[in-house]
């Protein structure tokens, strides 16, 4: 499987690691609004009790994917050369780790229905299982989108499945008014992956296992690293709900979502995008320390106002979007909030350490942060409640920024001032939009309605952007992001 695409300069990677950013960010961005449209729609339909149930199931699905977690399309994608045989051998290894994915969840129902005292889950579990054996057979050769840095069919990919499935899924919401509109939406979605996944690139694979040797020799560390970030997230869920109840689970999960959208929303595409970059600088240390910190100023830029911004407006967003039945969640989301501006600055050291192939790094970081957290967890809940989940993600992302930041710094050699550089303007500019809402607006509002909302979030977005431009034009340097946004724009136009 040769690779037709063209080689390019390190001056163009770099070009090309801002566009291919910004693309994958309209991308989630794009997919992002469906969902927290229908999340919206589904949280006034549903109750928190729906949400709780299909948390459990989702995380029990979540755990038995993780024995199969090997993060084949990163192998593929951090391999410089293309081979039909690894290809193969990923889309099998994928098509019969689903086939015994359907069959643990389906042997695994009874037992965590009465683990959690609730039969629903039985029925529940089991349609759930239908997901791994679906995605088992999805086309591996849309891997190449990402690797060959054709983001433009990589937003087609992500975004065409998701408009059919928030379609489906808000349908049946209207229709059955229960959590099985959830569930099988999710299974929409993923049948919709499958379908175009064919029907986008001409990749036919076939059942071969001739590369499971030189693939599995790196995925190893991969599979640490999923099991870390199951227990980093999945295993909150299934603790909250053994540790109180199916609706604190849902509450938890509603909550999360939201707060910690600027770091699976806003970090996340921007890291999918830069990973690619990474691995063709993995062999030329100042270019890859370049790429870093261009990578973590627009990330920062982004996720550090997002998180602010949502601290700032939780209560208005709660009461006048989600509804009345989950205020409990305003503080848990603040606190939540507070934990992602910290997690932002570090979601971006782990596609470095696998694009130097050093995947046991990530692992080390990722367990540490485990152990912490779970650890945290189950003592806040048992003293706080519900809301001891937020004390322990904040508690944990301040711990773990200090150490995560000092590993990059030595595993690249990086000067800290550098990094001071990239994050000292987004910083204030949080700090005035905070400011003004707090000491200006909010004060001066007559009723917290949705006007409240609509005007705390246009304001807080004016100040920081103003902020950050006047300090830019001030104290500006040639690798600031806004120079290359700034540069991106004058050569379009």
């Amino acid at each position: 499987m040769q690779s037709n695409t063209p080689q390019h300069t390190d001056k163009e990677i770099h070009a090309k690691l801002f566009s291919s950013s910004m693309f994958m960010l309209i991308t989630r961005m794009s997919i992002k609004s469906l969902g927290l449209i229908s999340t919206v729609i589904l949280a006034r339909l549903l109750v928190p009790e729906d949400f709780g149930l299909v948390a459990i199931a989702m995380a029990i699905y979540a755990f038995i994917e993780l024995f199969g977690a090997f993060g084949l399309g990163t192998v593929l994608i951090q391999k410089q050369e293309k081979s039909v045989d690894d290809y193969n051998t990923a889309w099998t290894f994928k098509v019969l780790f689903g086939l015994v994915t359907c069959i643990a969840l389906i042997g695994l129902s009874w037992p965590a229905a009465d683990f959690y005292d609730d039969q629903r889950l039985v029925p529940l579990v089991q349609t759930i299982g239908l997901l791994g054996l679906i995605s088992g057979f999805a086309n591996i050769g849309v891997i190449d989108f990402q690797k060959d840095l054709d983001f433009k069919k990589e937003f087609k990919f992500q975004l065409l499945p998701k408009i059919f499935s928030f379609t489906i899924t808000i349908s049946l919401a209207f229709y059955l008014q229960s959590y099985w509109a959830l569930v099988l939406g999710t299974l929409s979605f993923q049948l919709a992956i499958v379908a175009l996944s064919y029907l986008m690139h001409p990749f036919r694979p076939r059942f071969s296992l001739v590369s499971f040797s030189s693939l599995f020799s790196f995925s190893k560390w991969l599979l640490l690293n999923n099991i870390v970030f199951f227990l980093n997230n999945k295993m909150t869920e299934l603790l909250i709900g053994r540790l109180i109840s199916a609706r604190a689970i849902g509450l938890y999960s509603m909550a999360n979502e939201i707060s910690t959208l600027p770091t699976t929303e806003l970090a996340a595409p921007i890291n999918r995008a830069s990973f690619p970059v990474y691995s063709k600088f993995a062999n030329k240390l100042e270019e890859l320390k370049r790429a870093y910190l261009n990578t973590l100023a627009m990330t920062f830029s982004l996720t550090a106002a997002a998180s602010v911004g949502i601290f700032i407006v939780a209560d208005l967003f709660v009461i006048n979007v989600l509804g009345e039945k989950w205020i409990e969640t305003i503080e848990l989301m603040q606190w939540v909030a507070l934990s992602s501006i910290f997690l932002g600055l570090g979601t971006n050291n782990g596609y470095i350490y696998l694009a130097c192939g050093k995947p046991k790094y990530s692992f080390f970081f990722g367990l540490t942060r485990a152990i912490i957290f779970l650890t945290a967890l189950v003592y806040l809940v048992d003293i706080y409640g519900l809301l001891g989940a937020g004390y322990a993600m904040f508690f944990t992302a301040i711990i773990m920024l200090a150490l995560t930041q000092t590993g990059i710094l030595f595993f690249l050699k990086l000067n800290p001032f550098l990094i001071l550089k990239r994050i000292v303007r987004p910083s204030m500019g949080c700090l005035a939009m905070w400011s003004t809402n707090v000491y200006l607006l909010r004060p001066n509002l007559v009723e917290e309605g949705l006007f409240a909302l609509f005007a705390s979030v246009a304001l807080g977005g004016v100040v920081y952007l103003v902020t950050i431009l006047l300090l830019w034009r001030v104290f500006g340097h040639e690798e600031d992001v806004e120079n290359v946004i700034w540069k991106t724009i004058k050569n379009k136009f």
